[in-house]
């Protein structure tokens, strides 16, 4: 039986100081705050000086982070940075987080930036459920246009794991045997499940050809579409037509 020590709270409070960091560096003094972006990254703030306040700014990292996820800064959605800036004693502008402070209130703005720099880059996890949301409706409506009745979708497909997905399915021209997975690809995000997904497939249904629709605009690296090649077929969604008719799938 193992035993827990006893920390005290001095122990702790020295350990969680260890995790802020501040360095000079070009753009001003940087601290590194015990906050976490949604792709691990811990967050760190710049300060600077400007007519005689301090100025307190995120080098426009929480933007980039949901870039990074395949979001775009649509008017709209900077509208809603800077409404949740605002919950924070922030202000969003030009895609920077930031916050005025003197230096007797320079830690608390530290700190709210820093929260409010998070709540930025955490808006990739709700826009990206969207994105994937309102693409994956797209390729099903696209695909019953070419295809009609001989698409199934929300049907359990068991994999050579063991585990159920649920890919669309486009049958023969007879509706009996399948003949295509289809799955979008709406942002790179997905890339890692993606691959996963058709590669358990393709252990127990190699016949079944692997179709994946991407969205041109969803940030693909090179490097994405190489590895997915490896399992399935890609095609833009703008070309979808022409590839179902190519591969015989449209009606």
């Amino acid at each position: 039986m193992t035993t827990t020590t006893i920390i005290s709270p001095g122990e702790l409070e020295t350990a969680a100081r260890a995790l802020v960091s501040a360095r000079r560096t070009n753009l001003g003094i940087e601290v590194t705050m015990p906050v976490v972006y949604p792709n691990g990254q811990m967050i760190t703030v710049v300060i600077t000086t400007e007519q005689g306040d301090y100025v307190v700014h995120d080098a426009g990292t929480g933007a980039m982070c949901l870039t990074a996820s395949g979001a775009r800064l649509s008017t709209q959605l900077e509208r809603r940075l800077a409404e949740l800036a605002q919950h924070y004693g922030c202000e969003f502008i030009d895609g920077r987080m930031m916050r005025r402070a003197s230096e007797a209130q320079l830690a608390l703005a530290i700190v709210m930036v820093a929260n409010a720099s998070r709540t930025v880059g955490d808006q990739s996890i709700y826009v990206r459920r969207q994105q994937d949301a309102d693409f994956r409706e797209a390729v099903t409506e696209r695909v019953r246009e070419l295809v009609g009745k001989r698409l199934r979708s929300g049907e359990d497909v068991r994999g050579f794991s063991g585990r159920l997905y649920r890919p669309a399915i486009i049958l023969d021209k007879a509706e009996r045997a399948r003949v295509a997975f289809v799955l979008p690809l709406a942002t790179r995000s997905v890339v890692q499940a993606h691959f996963a997904e058709f590669w358990d497939l393709q252990k127990i249904h190699p016949n079944v050809a692997n179709e994946s629709v991407y969205d041109e605009h969803g940030g693909f690296r090179q490097e994405d579409l190489t590895l997915l090649r490896e399992v399935t077929a890609l095609t833009p969604f703008r070309d979808l037509r022409e590839r179902f008719i190519q591969r015989g799938f449209a009606q």
